[in-house]
């Protein structure tokens, strides 16, 4: 199966990371952008809007960040989106039809346009590789604690690390982002797809009666960053076999509005077809716009 962009932007970065000598967590964006004579500024805490942006001025090239947002993991994640801007081939001859200066919302919340999905794309890539994420995931706990651990040990955000950690899981997992009633958006890993659900999580869908969606209906919850932890069925949740047992742990991710139900599964996925590359495997099959706040 052909790469879409989004991979080839994440495997970009990827590259980029082993390049820089970066073999272990944490991978520093500030110190690739010192390295390659970038000038990297933070805005002041008072300046709100755009999450970064990046200016191209002859020779000399500048990316700005956001501190309005507190987390370090998401600042580091700007920094990151706007590195994008910078390697992907393509990047800065697009930016530069309309200007030196090109701002950004970095987290997957610009819509569809191209540059700024790859973008994203490139720093997930580039802050939490694939062998570093799985290696992780395969020395730690099963669901959000491994999450936690991953977002600790990687200095990236909880909601960066539980995508990818979907991503990449080699164990059965699935992320939903929800708000209120919604769904925000999904993502099942690889061993996930093969308990056979029949029904994938998008955005817009209605949440179903749930834990996640009684945890919701009170604010408290997601303000205060309480959490939940219990049991679903793949059927109720992904229109599954039955008698297939999720454990569905939920999370409030505070000021951001949004809660993270992580599902994990000890059943044991059917083995892989041995010539799948699963490098070019497609992750994440369906439209996400993604909020990397928390």
């Amino acid at each position: 199966m052909r790469p879409t962009r989004a991979e080839w932007a994440r495997k970009c970065g990827e590259r980029k990371a082993k390049q820089c000598g970066f073999l272990r967590f944490p991978i520093d964006p500030f110190r690739i952008a010192e390295d390659e004579d970038i000038l990297v500024q933070a805005k002041k805490a008072d300046q709100i809007g755009v999450s970064g942006g990046i200016i191209f001025n002859d020779e000399d090239v500048a990316i700005f960040y956001a501190t309005n947002i507190s987390s370090s993991g998401f600042q580091r994640f700007t920094v990151g989106h706007e590195l994008g801007h910078y390697f992907l081939e393509g990047h800065p001859e697009e930016i530069l039809q309309t200007g030196p200066l090109h701002a950004s919302k970095a987290g997957f919340s610009q819509g569809d346009r191209a540059i700024e999905i790859e973008a994203d794309h490139f720093s997930s890539g580039l802050l939490l590789p694939g062998h570093l994420v799985r290696q992780a995931l395969g020395d730690g706990q099963i669901g959000l604690e491994g999450i936690e651990e991953l977002s600790e040990l990687s200095e990236c955000s909880l909601t960066a690390s539980a995508i990818r950690a979907a991503e990449c899981s080699p164990y059965p997992m699935a992320i939903v982002m929800s708000r209120e009633d919604q769904i925000c958006y999904g993502f099942l890993s690889d061993g996930f797809k093969q308990l056979k659900p029949r029904a994938f999580p998008r955005k817009g869908d209605l949440l179903p009666d749930s834990a996640t969606r009684q945890f919701n209906l009170d604010t408290a919850n997601i303000e205060n960053g309480k959490r939940h932890a219990g049991e679903t069925t793949l059927a109720d949740w992904f229109d599954g076999p039955p008698g297939i047992i999720l454990d569905e742990e939920v999370l409030g991710l505070g000021k951001y509005g949004y809660t993270l139900t992580v599902f994990s599964s000890e059943e044991l996925p059917e083995e892989p077809d041995e010539f799948e590359d699963e490098e070019a495997a497609l992750i994440g099959s369906y439209t996400a716009k993604f909020a990397y706040g928390r």
